[in-house]
């Protein structure tokens, strides 16, 4: 997996008017405005960047500051879309219903898997679902890296914060229904920030996007369950459903989109999978 390299944008335009941002992509205005999933950063700066020689006149502005913080947004009005690495919730549906009198709409434009990283040099290599429920479970029993076949070391556990969707999906799949993740685990303002923490901390531990993989940090394979095969969360095996911590990465509107809005829409699930692909995402087709 490819080190992250800084992308600038140049031309970035706030929305003329913030009412045109309301209807979801009914605006006249060459900007698109938007904000969300700090996974989906990257990617969607690729996305922004690559689309200039598509669409040269249309500025598209891009910030991460969020899944939760992208879609509060697109109820207040203040973007066209939001990025998301997590589905919308039942309540914010509702607001946006009752605020634009349109439903949200849902456009999936790829896939990633959730990565578990640690230092480098720990021998652990590999741990189950259950075990990391153990680790990062309110009332689990796995407090120490001897307790996986590691060193006599307390594991220190690094995560993002609640307003991410990586957050919210990692608790989930992981911990699973009512259960919190212990006192004590760190929260992260992005996943840089959980990547580098892993590589400079040797007793870390800590859940981010695939793509923010480095030659710096080391990464664990994960099974299903105790005794089964672990797997490496690469393109190929979130592709093909062996890796178990995977989830769809979505686009979110205010109602059906149309316009700049549409088009750019529909140029990220056809011509922008190649940026996809190449930020270490999985695209929506994999031969």
């Amino acid at each position: 997996m490819k080190n992250k390299t800084t992308l600038t944008l140049a031309g970035l335009a706030l929305c003329a008017a913030l009412s045109a941002c309301n209807r979801g992509g009914d605006n006249k205005n060459s900007s698109i405005n938007i904000n969300g999933s700090d996974t989906m950063l990257q990617v969607g700066l690729a996305w922004a960047e690559a689309y200039k020689s598509v669409k040269p006149d249309v500025a598209v502005a891009v910030n991460g500051e969020g899944s939760g913080t992208g879609i509060k947004a697109l109820i207040n009005g203040t973007v066209h879309m939001a990025h998301s690495s997590r589905a919308i919730k039942e309540s914010e549906a509702a607001s946006i219903k009752e605020k634009h009198g349109k439903e949200p709409v849902e456009h999936i434009v790829g896939f990633d898997g959730i990565a578990v990283f640690v230092h480098k040099d720990n021998p652990v290599k590999s741990l189950s679902l259950p075990q990391l429920k153990a680790i990062w479970g309110e009332g689990g029993s796995i407090e120490n890296w001897k307790d996986v076949g590691g060193p006599d070391a307390a594991i220190e556990r690094f995560g993002r914060s609640n307003s991410s969707g990586t957050h919210a999906f990692y608790k989930k799949a992981v911990l699973g229904k009512g259960v919190e993740f212990k006192l004590g685990t760190a929260s992260s303002a992005g996943s840089t920030a959980v990547v580098d923490t892993c590589a400079t901390t040797l007793t870390a531990i800590g859940y981010s996007g695939m793509s923010y993989k480095t030659d710096a940090v080391g990464w664990l394979a994960i099974s299903k369950a105790d005794g089964e095969e672990a797997f490496e969360p690469s393109i190929p095996n979130v592709a093909s459903g062996k890796y178990p911590i995977a989830r769809p990465l979505y686009v979110y509107t205010v109602g059906e989109p149309s316009g700049h809005v549409k088009e750019y829409i529909d140029w990220i699930k056809s011509g922008g999978q190649a940026s996809l692909e190449e930020q270490g995402f999985v695209p929506l087709s994999v031969e």
